[in-house]
């Protein structure tokens, strides 16, 4: 595609923009901006989702990665979580230099696989499970690296 631009933000919808903030804060994120949207139609004109309304947006970074939280007011949302066997289903990934540390600050957590072949032998990985589902593989690669 010769028209392609730079990739401007990853957007994720949270039903609770406090609860996903904290979880986010303790993963390294920043905090960039909060507001109510700017166009209250906009939402329902870009997503083509009838009574679509955002309560808040927030713009969130850590590195060089960016995230655009929407807590949605309308319309009714669906309840139940995805599995990551679903199509798809989403998450990102977090190098960490201490995994086990990272895992007490979030609270039980599975324990950490730690990979036996290939390329990234010796890492350790999980999966951790924050607020509607969000996903987060933290890596910890083989001494600190």
């Amino acid at each position: 595609m010769s028209n392609t631009g730079r990739l401007e933000h990853i957007g994720v919808t949270v039903a609770d923009m406090e609860r996903a903030l904290d979880f986010l804060t303790i993963l390294g994120f920043v905090t960039q901006s909060r507001f109510t949207p700017f166009d209250p139609g906009a939402v329902a004109g870009i997503t083509r989702l009838d009574g679509a309304k955002v309560r808040e947006i927030a713009y969130v970074a850590r590195d060089a990665y960016h995230f655009e939280l929407l807590e949605y007011e309308a319309p009714e949302r669906a309840i139940g979580l995805r599995q990551p066997c679903d199509a798809g289903y989403f998450h990102f990934a977090l190098h960490v230099d201490d995994l086990d540390a990272v895992q007490a600050q979030l609270g039980s957590c599975a324990p950490p696989h730690r990979v036996q072949r290939g390329p990234a032998k010796g890492q350790r990985a999980t999966y951790v499970y924050g607020p509607d589902g969000l996903t987060v593989e933290l890596i910890e690669k083989p001494g600190g690296d």
